[in-house]
């Protein structure tokens, strides 16, 4: 069928569309009765359809200026800004009040870069705002309002208060305003304002893709499950949802799905054929995936060529390409942004944070005022200066290979420590690999995990990290913060350092997996105790829940994780991709993949380049895997759980012949054991803890057999028994904390001082802050002559327990006396203060030389 008048046209897509517009009365085609049904056209990303419709109504005379507005979404929709440019200038001529239409010209003009029309536009916004009443404003007049007073630098809580809100009142179910608020909100980091805002929006007005959009922009740095959620449901409203994909399209590069990420962008391309995000985005992909200079150039070239000094290019290109840790080259595409418009505020934001990771804080503390100054409700800007103030009161010690940064109360109990552990990780590792460090890395230590979460996230959340590296530049949670106790710090410490190695040498361009597994690796070989192992919930996970990922595509592991047992088994992974690695092609293997991502090889190919072909190496290593599933982690054990019709888990008769039938069966064994402890059987819970011993001997943890033993071994009174498996656990479990205070106790009754030493750096290496893990050390260092190590433990006691003052300045006046005597006497008369009747204290003093 060939068409010739623009009716035809219409009639012709409307047809080919197979009912998308069956809701036009096409007897009645151009009347306003059919600009709602063209309206939800738009919105299901029918443009080219909506847009020619509208362009026919405003031939035939339609008067409804909603027909010049759809008209001009459509066309900036397809990314037509030129020809959007043209019709909205004649529509505001044709409306010279419609505020709504004028502020769509000021969007255009702000696309194109024609900052003098965008003046116009607000002026005359300024002009028609003062014919009308307040009272007679539409609420879409009030959202255009709020829109013009933004532009004109108002303030945002101010335009919320005094525009978008009536906007809301006046019409609960105007999807603008909800946009509007949000969309702010989103500007100043104000994620969960906008998150509420958005839901508001839907629960008033019903689903829309621009919503449901606003909604996934505000979970993607918070849950990314949920972004993924909304990103989809707005793609089923509006398959051409540009925003929608270009979001999807980011979420691929964080995975290193470059494949997926170039098929969304190209969907946004395929609509708008010069759209600036898409190009910026295509660009971001080239450069983290090692393509060639001309073809980065060339994206980016693209996405400029409507408007060559657009700051959103280059600052969309260095924010996506800074969260793969290039910071420097991130950092360098906001300074391009901030020359092309010195006022860009995204910008500027992401600077402060990339110079935040790269260590240039005075520059950064500077840059955060600046951004206060010009935005007083950013967020992330505001978090900043609190930072920045809290930091102020740190103690800073600089040396030529480490600046450390830590809390007050910090140095004195475990700053030394951490120094020295750094400068024996440096003397082991850089040489290992080849490094040559050229500048001190820098390593800051946040007592409050709120601080620690702004410095490394630039907003609050990061829970369950303990250190973070962006290459030299180290940030971690105090080991006396509220994650104390729990995990060790010295591990932690030395996992982020063989980071800052890494990503040295690779000049930050190298996976997660990589990075990752390597670190992990390194505190295995530091400490056998520290690093991760097979356990059960990895054994389940590598043989049944097949939850093992492709090494080639590994890094997706930690993005995707369900929970976070499926994250922590992504560390494990990749820590035995490495010793895989290492096992079979030797160091030498790992040390060229590192130079190969350095000069800009992809992943995949280096390791290829270096070891053998992918899909080989792939299926070895889980055929690996699997085998140390099943030969080294409980190999002896049935891990098999009876059916119900096999035993009856209430029925204690049962349980205890389907035992004697499977003697080896661990679901049978514990459940057996549960029952004894509960009616408090020890002699019984002590066999079954031997039987549990001997089909899962390599389970340490609190859950197993050596645990269990230990405590009816406690209830039985039998205490050698009782330290001896203790000390077992202890030698491989380095997060025991109840079990090192047990053995700190008993070996200072017995006077096993090494043990009580070993023990001790043990529950320091959880939480320095406790006085008695610091006490025994300051005791058994003393009795083994070690006095270095004995007096920077009693000053550590000295500061951590004030009652016992006395008696601890006696003891460093006692260590202190042949090597600093003034030292040593101004520690006694410390303590003679403290306690004037201090018998020893006063022979020390009559005896004085």
């Amino acid at each position: 069928m060939r068409c010739r008048t623009l009716l035809q046209i219409v009639i012709c897509l409307m047809l080919s569309l197979s009912g998308k517009a069956q809701e036009l009365d096409l007897d009645r085609l151009y009347e306003d009765s059919n600009l709602a049904p063209v309206g939800r056209l738009l919105a299901k990303g029918e443009y080219e359809l909506c847009g020619r419709i509208c362009e026919a109504a405003i031939q035939r005379g339609m008067k409804a200026p909603e027909w010049r507005l759809m008209r001009v979404r459509a066309l900036m929709l397809q990314g037509q800004e030129e020809t959007a440019r043209d019709e909205v200038e004649l529509a505001v001529k044709t409306y010279p009040g419609n505020l709504e239409l004028l502020m769509l010209q000021h969007e255009n003009a702000r696309r194109l870069g024609r900052q003098d029309i965008a003046d116009q536009a607000l002026s005359a916004v300024n002009e028609a705002a003062k014919s009308k009443p307040a009272n007679d404003r539409t609420a879409q007049e009030w959202v255009s309002l709020g829109q013009a007073a933004l532009a004109l630098g108002a303030d945002a809580k101010k335009v919320i208060a005094q525009y978008f809100l009536p906007a809301q009142k006046k019409d609960p179910k105007l999807e603008a305003a909800y946009l509007a608020e949000g969309y702010l909100a989103l500007q100043k980091d104000d994620a969960a304002r906008a998150a509420d805002v958005f839901r508001a929006g839907l629960k008033a007005h019903g689903e829309t893709a621009a919503l449901r959009t606003g909604l996934a922009r505000a979970f993607a740095n918070g849950d990314r499950e949920k972004q993924l959620e909304n990103i989809v449901r707005a793609l089923e409203l509006n398959p051409a949802q540009a925003e929608a994909h270009l979001m999807k399209a980011e979420v691929m590069i964080g995975s290193e799905k470059f494949l997926e990420a170039e098929a969304a962008i190209q969907k946004v391309i395929e609509v708008q054929e010069n759209s600036p995000e898409a190009w910026a985005l295509r660009a971001a992909v080239a450069q983290l995936s090692a393509a060639s200079p001309e073809k980065i150039s060339a994206a980016r070239k693209k996405g400029l060529e409507r408007w060559p000094q657009n700051p959103e290019v280059d600052h969309i290109l260095g924010r996506v390409i800074s969260r793969s840790y290039r910071f420097a080259e991130g950092a360098a595409h906001q300074r391009q942004a901030l020359k092309f418009a010195p006022g860009y505020l995204p910008a500027k934001v992401q600077l402060c944070h990339d110079l935040l990771r790269l260590g240039d804080e005075e520059e950064a503390w500077k840059l955060a005022a600046e951004i206060r100054d010009q935005d007083g409700y950013n967020i992330q800007a505001h978090n900043i200066g609190l930072l920045e103030k809290e930091m102020n009161g740190y103690v800073t010690k600089s040396y030529d290979d480490f600046i450390l940064k830590m809390p007050k109360r910090d140095w004195p109990i475990y700053g030394e420590s951490a120094l020295a552990l750094l400068r024996e990780a440096k003397a082991v590792l850089c040489p290992k690999y080849g490094l040559e460090l050229k500048r001190p890395v820098m390593v800051e230590f946040f007592g409050a995990q709120q601080d620690f979460a702004i410095r490394t996230f630039g907003s609050l959340g990061g829970q369950g990290l303990l250190g973070v590296c962006f290459g030299t530049v180290i940030t971690m949670n105090s080991p006396g913060s509220l994650a104390h106790g729990r995990n060790n710090w010295e591990s932690t410490l030395w996992h982020e350092f063989c980071h800052v190695v890494t990503l040295t040498i690779t000049q930050n361009k190298m996976p997660r997996w990589l990075s990752e597994g390597i670190s992990v690796h390194e505190e295995s070989l530091r400490n056998p105790a520290w690093g991760m192992k097979m356990d059960a919930t990895f054994r389940e996970m590598i043989l049944e829940d097949e939850a093992t990922t492709p090494v080639s595509q590994l890094s997706s592991a930690f993005l995707n994780a369900e929970d976070e047992d499926h994250l922590l088994f992504a560390y494990y992974q990749s820590s035995q991709v490495v010793a895989y690695l290492l096992d079979r092609f030797g160091p030498e293997a790992i040390q060229n993949i590192l130079k190969d991502l350095a000069a800009g090889k992809r992943i995949n190919d280096a390791i290829a380049d270096n070891t053998e072909s992918m899909d080989h190496l792939e299926k070895d290593f889980n055929k690996k895997l699997k085998d140390m599933a099943r030969k080294q982690y409980g190999a002896l054990a049935d891990w098999k759980k009876p059916e119900p019709d096999e035993v009856k888990v209430l029925d204690l008769e049962s349980l205890t012949s389907f035992k004697k039938q499977n003697p080896k069966n661990l679901w049978a064994i514990r459940r057996y054991a549960e029952a004894m402890v509960q009616q408090e059987k020890w002699e019984e819970v002590l066999k079954t803890a031997d039987q549990l011993i001997q089909v899962l001997p390599e389970d340490t943890s609190a859950g197993g057999g050596y645990q269990l033993k230990a405590d009816a071994l406690q209830k039985l009174k039998r205490e050698e028994e009782e330290l001896q498996n203790l000390r077992y656990m202890a030698e491989h479990e380095t997060g025991a904390m109840p079990i090192f205070l047990r053995l700190i106790e008993a070996d200072l009754a017995q006077q096993d001082w090494a043990s009580l030493q070993a023990n001790a750096r043990r529950a320091i290496a959880l939480n320095p802050f406790l006085r008695s893990p610091q006490y025994a050390l300051a005791v058994s260092a003393e009795a083994t002559n070690q006095p270095e190590e004995a007096i920077r433990a009693y000053r550590c006691v000295l500061q951590l327990d004030p009652a016992t003052a006395s008696q601890t300045h006696y003891r460093l006046a006692h260590l202190l006396q042949k090597t600093d005597a003034a030292q040593a006497k101004r520690h006694l008369l410390d303590s003679l203060a403290l306690a004037p009747r201090f018998r020893e204290g006063h022979e020390m003093l009559r005896n004085w030389d």
